[in-house]
């Protein structure tokens, strides 16, 4: 028989099978069963492995978002100098525990003490760069650290230090912040020293980081 007539009749064969259920049903229903079930429970073991990791995530998060609901500094320290804890929550704990800081020399009674808002200032500018050395990978780390940054340096007077944190973000826009709200901080805050011919007048401005 020739290979051509041989392929018809193994499709003639085959379409016979597929038009008779029960016959199907008769000479492949275990193997299919098989199959369907091998399916089902590889599809259960993906599903369960992912809520796995999804609950995994939400428990390493609680403390930070604890620390954060309570403005608890020591917490927020503790979390971001911890080595086994997860480097996006070491990063993102160095970033709270800096803007906590930075908003504390905007309150009264530290906006008028230049020593101890100096102090709280430089303290944050630490915090800021440890969340950059630990945090480069992700987008968000760097764009909050950065534009915290700048803040923190325009309040000590380091304006030039202040506008260069603000051009990273902006000479990184189309393949890094393009349409993001740290692209517009940025932007902003130099829009406003052009204006102004300075960034000096922004030293007394108050900006104060949401928790």
């Amino acid at each position: 028989m020739k290979s051509k007539e041989r392929h018809d009749l193994r499709r003639n064969e085959l379409l016979e099978l597929l038009s008779n259920p029960r016959e199907l049903a008769r000479r492949y229903g275990l193997t299919i069963l098989i199959i369907v079930l091998a399916a089902v429970v590889a599809i259960w073991l993906i599903v369960r492995a992912s809520g796995a990791e999804d609950r995994k995530w939400r428990r390493a998060w609680l403390p930070l978002e604890r620390a954060l609901a309570t403005y608890n500094e020591e917490q927020l320290r503790a979390i971001a100098g911890e080595p086994k804890t997860k480097p996006l929550l070491r990063a993102w704990a160095n970033i709270k525990r800096g803007e906590l800081l930075y908003n504390r020399t905007q309150q009264g009674e530290y906006f008028q003490q230049t020593a101890a808002r100096e102090e709280l200032l430089r303290q944050a500018i630490n915090c800021h760069q440890q969340a950059l050395r630990i945090g480069q990978e992700w987008r968000e780390v760097v764009g909050q650290a950065t534009i915290g940054l700048g803040l923190c340096y325009e309040n000590l007077g380091r304006f030039n230090q202040a506008r260069q944190q603000y051009e990273q973000i902006i000479s990184q826009a189309e393949e890094r912040f393009a349409g993001t709200i740290w692209l517009a901080k940025a932007q902003s805050r130099l829009d406003k020293a052009q204006n102004r011919k300075s960034l000096d007048y922004l030293a007394d401005e108050k900006v104060v980081f949401e928790p």
